[in-house]
């Protein structure tokens, strides 16, 4: 699931930081990357870019974001989000039950499945009447490349809805995980947490003009205050 989420992500590195691969810019998809200015000084700031920003033919507009406003802003979504935790919990009960309940997509695998094994079955009697009948192998070849084209069509589709379901059951815990930290929350927080960070936030989109949207785990997404 994580290499799908960041598959087409540009100019994505790993490391030790929190925010490795975690900002995203909105104008191109590339990662953010870290900087840092006047780093012998007491000016020192850390600031974090778009890596593809002077790379393209039209350089990105987004900005760069001090590394400092970027925790505050955190600060503030999640105290957000806590200010409405029993109505977020209240909510999330009921996607639960439903992301639960795969009968839709188990029933639909199960008819795709018969539905495979009936070609299936009608390749190999293809191939018999094929062996032990003189045949015209043009018509032959045409009739069984049909039957297997279709046959792959079928198992494609079973892929997709097993998918679906596999991203269903993965969402699902991904909410129960963020309700769980919801819950053992009662108080706002007054600095920013980077192992709060990583447990909640799975990405930051930059868009140009400054603002943050803070995508979390389960998959709501917050616009910072300005």
């Amino acid at each position: 699931m994580e290499i799908k989420n960041r598959k087409d992500a540009r100019w994505y590195k790993t490391g030790r930081n929190y925010f490795s691969g975690k900002i995203i810019c909105g104008d191109c998809g590339s990662f953010y990357g870290r900087k840092v200015w006047h780093s012998n000084d007491k000016y020192r700031k850390i600031i974090w870019q778009c890596n593809s920003k002077y790379k393209n033919q039209e350089k990105c507009k987004t900005p760069f974001i001090n590394e400092e406003d970027l925790k505050k802003a955190f600060v503030e979504v999640f105290n957000g989000v806590i200010n409405n935790k029993e109505e977020i919990l209240r909510g999330y009960e009921k996607v639960i039950k439903e992301l639960i309940c795969t009968k839709d997509l188990d029933e639909k695998i199960n008819g795709l499945e018969r539905q495979a094994k009936e070609i299936l079955d009608e390749i190999n009697r293809c191939i018999r009447d094929n062996a032990t009948k003189a045949q015209d192998q043009e018509e032959y070849m045409r009739r069984y490349n049909a039957l297997v084209e279709g046959y792959e069509s079928v198992r494609k589709s079973i892929e997709d809805v097993e998918n679906e379901r596999f991203e269903r059951l993965v969402k699902k815990d991904r909410i129960e995980e963020f309700m769980n930290v919801l819950r053992e929350r009662d108080g706002l927080l007054d600095e920013f947490d980077g192992e709060l960070w990583n447990m909640v936030i799975e990405l930051v989109k930059v868009y140009e003009g400054g603002k943050m949207v803070f995508v979390f785990k389960d998959g709501m997404e917050v616009e910072s205050i300005d």
